[in-house]
C-alpha cells in the first residue's frame, strides 16, 4: 500500500511539473501568458568566442574565410562595396565583409550592435575579461579584444564606458600568433 502511494504521489507531482522543451508559462496579474525563450535569451553570448575559435561569427553564422565569390553567391550584391586598408569590402544588411587585397580570401566580418546598447560590463559577464583594452589611435575607438588563436574578436565602443557600437571577427595577423 505504500509503495503504491508512493507511486501516485510521485505521478502526481511529476505531472504537476513542466516537461522539459515547453515554453514556461508566466502568470501576471491574473493574465496567464507564454515567455518566448528566443526573446528572453542575451544576444551576446559565450558561444560568440566558442565559435570564433573555428572562424565562425556567431551574429551572422558566417565562416571568416569565404572568398569575394562565395559570398556574393549566398547573399547576392551587396548594398555598397568599395576598399579598406587596400583590399575589397562588401557591405550587407546584416554585416560587412572585408577581404585580403592578394587573395580576395576574407579576413574580418563587421556588424553593428549599437541598437543593443551593450555595455563593456554586459560583455565582460557573457565572455570574461578581454585579452586587450585599449584605444585605437587610428579610428579613435575604444577596442575589446579577445584572442583566439588564429582569429580575434573585437569590441569598439566611442569611450571606456560608453555602450558597444561594432563588433568584429577578424583573421589575427602574422605577428599576434
Amino acid at each position: 500500500m505504500k509503495n503504491l502511494l508512493f507511486i501516485v504521489l510521485l505521478l502526481l507531482l511529476t505531472g504537476c511539473g513542466q516537461v522539459s522543451g515547453e515554453e514556461p508559462i508566466v502568470e501576471k496579474q491574473g493574465q496567464i501568458t507564454k515567455v518566448d525563450m528566443s526573446q528572453t535569451g542575451s544576444f551576446l553570448s559565450f558561444s560568440w568566442i566558442e565559435q570564433g575559435y573555428t572562424g565562425i561569427f556567431t551574429p551572422v553564422q558566417a565562416y571568416i574565410e569565404q572568398s569575394i565569390e562565395e559570398v556574393r553567391k549566398q547573399l547576392g550584391e551587396p548594398i555598397a562595396q568599395g576598399y579598406y586598408e587596400g583590399g575589397v569590402y562588401l557591405e550587407y544588411d546584416q554585416a560587412t565583409y572585408f577581404f585580403d587585397p592578394e587573395t580576395n580570401i576574407g579576413v574580418a566580418i563587421a556588424i553593428n550592435i549599437g541598437d543593443h546598447q551593450l555595455t563593456n560590463e554586459e560583455m565582460k559577464r557573457q565572455l570574461g575579461t578581454p585579452d586587450q583594452s585599449e584605444i585605437n589611435e587610428m579610428d579613435g575607438y575604444w577596442t575589446f579584444v579577445y584572442k583566439l588563436d588564429n582569429y580575434e574578436l573585437m569590441f569598439e565602443a566611442k569611450t571606456e564606458e560608453s555602450h558597444l557600437a561594432y563588433a568584429w571577427l577578424k583573421r589575427a595577423s602574422e605577428n599576434d600568433n
